[in-house]
């Protein structure tokens, strides 16, 4: 997701099991919430700056935040 997207899927492609690419935050959670399964952990690591979706990191991480508490 974001400006940056298209790079990290190219990258990763085949190096990692599964890439999964979203257009927002709440479709990224709602996509880790499918795969996880009991015992897992899904945090939030972001790679690049995400200036072009957040006001500041602050904010991409309450949002993170709120989704967890409202949803997992």
């Amino acid at each position: 997701m974001g400006l940056d997207n298209a790079k990290l899927v190219r990258e990763f492609t085949g190096v990692v099991p599964e890439v999964v690419s979203t257009d927002s935050l709440e479709a990224a959670m709602t996509a880790s919430k499918a795969a996880a399964r009991p015992g897992d952990a899904v945090l939030l690591s972001p790679a690049c700056a995400s200036f072009d979706l957040f006001r500041n990191y602050e904010n991409r991480g309450e949002l993170f935040k709120n989704w967890v508490e409202e949803k997992a």
